[in-house]
């Protein structure tokens, strides 16, 4: 019976399941992420082959990235119906087979068509793995094992980003996605063998509609209405700037190779980087000042990056990666300390927020691009200015 009861323990960092969790977790994460951003910097290529316009073919972005709006609230509902682990091996394994797909679409709508289906199922990692972290690890060691999750969020983007580039250069798209799909199967099953069972899940019978009130509660908080905001306003920007920043690089006055562009992907290390020692100071003088200071980071970051030379470009965009991501994590703690119940619903607007941002930022600005190039693109930074001043923030922490 003891034994029993020790085998119930949540997990800790002594125990060999801990880090079969989180190398689980962060290859899944990895590979989901990698997907979702692999076609960023290949949205030139897909102009090029199709006769699209830079605007459309933001769609295998954004039309992705809408899909993982949906798969997060149809998944997150089924995960606590049907249990964690699962949603997130199901999502795996159906992630690289719309990889191995893709190369076979006949047209660029059957492209999109397949990234919409792809992007509903991307979402059963983000929609289970912190419920289930939160349910199996310890939670004086939780801090440990999240931020090695949400590192990989960040590595994992970078990943497809300076990958994807770089191998399309040398050889061509469907090249990528075929060596991602093998990464992704590969990763999916290792999660299979990796992945101890959920010992602490316990199936609900709650009704939908139950658990749907006690998401739509927080939107009656104007606080949480606020950060929402915040996450919609700086993902636009950011997503701006990344989604488009290929097509200015191969201009004038830079006329850059698809090899060297994916290269400047590699700013994403300073916002892996500058989170955690954000957070540090935070506990000093408070969260809101640092997500004041990040979203400041950015805008400097901006800046750099609308003048004419290289350096001040990748100057701009380490700033705009280490500000975004410092804000970000800012405004996520925010919503996880000032929710009194129902945290994992306030969590989950919060990244409904942040994906939505995702995809305005990745088509509904290519208008701007269209028609003012970076200059139009960047005039977001000015929204993101006036708002953020205006916005009520919270006077206590």
């Amino acid at each position: 019976m003891e034994a029993v009861q020790k085998n119930r323990q949540p997990y800790t960092p002594g125990q060999s399941e801990f880090w079969r969790v989180t190398i689980a977790l962060m290859l899944a994460s990895l590979s989901i992420f990698s997907t979702l951003y692999v076609f960023q910097p290949l949205l030139p290529v897909f102009t090029d082959q199709f006769q699209v316009s830079a605007t459309e073919s933001s769609l295998l972005m954004s039309a992705c990235v809408i899909a993982m709006v949906v798969g997060l609230f149809i998944l997150g509902f089924s995960a606590d119906r049907y249990g964690r682990a699962a949603v997130m091996k199901v999502s795996l394994f159906i992630t690289a087979g719309t990889l191995i797909l893709l190369p076979f679409t006949p047209t660029f709508g059957w492209m999109v068509v397949v990234r919409f289906i792809q992007g509903f199922f991307l979402a059963g990692i983000p929609a289970a793995a912190m419920g289930y972290l939160g349910a199996e690890v310890a939670h004086k060691h939780l801090g440990l094992a999240m931020t090695l999750y949400i590192s990989s969020n960040a590595l994992g983007g970078m990943g497809g980003r300076v990958v994807g580039g770089y191998v399309t250069d040398l050889f061509n798209w469907q090249s990528t996605l075929y060596i991602f799909a093998a990464f992704g199967l590969l990763s999916a099953l290792l999660f299979l063998v990796l992945f101890p069972k959920e010992r602490f899940f316990e199936k609900t019978d709650q009704a939908i509609s139950d658990d749907l009130k006690g998401m739509l509660v927080h939107l009656k908080s104007r606080s949480m209405l606020v950060l929402f905001m915040m996450g919609v306003l700086l993902q636009i920007v950011f997503t701006a700037i990344w989604t488009y920043i290929p097509f200015h690089l191969q201009g004038d006055p830079f006329n850059w190779s698809l090899k060297w562009i994916a290269f400047t992907y590699f700013a994403y290390v300073f916002g892996v980087l500058a989170p955690p020692l954000a957070g540090r100071v935070s506990d000093v003088i408070g969260l809101k000042k640092v997500m004041f200071t990040g979203v400041t980071i950015l805008i400097v970051g901006a800046a750099l990056s609308a003048l004419p030379s290289g350096t001040f470009v990748l100057v701009g965009l380490s700033l705009i990666c280490m500000g975004f991501f410092v804000a970000h994590s800012m405004a996520a703690a925010l919503v996880s300390k000032s929710a009194t119940h129902h945290k994992s619903g306030a969590s989950g607007f919060y990244l409904i927020s942040y994906y939505l941002g995702v995809a305005i930022g990745s088509t509904a600005i290519g208008t701007l691009w269209e028609s003012y190039q970076w200059t139009g693109v960047l005039s977001v930074t000015l929204l993101l200015i006036i708002l953020f001043i205006f916005l009520p923030l919270y006077k206590d922490e």
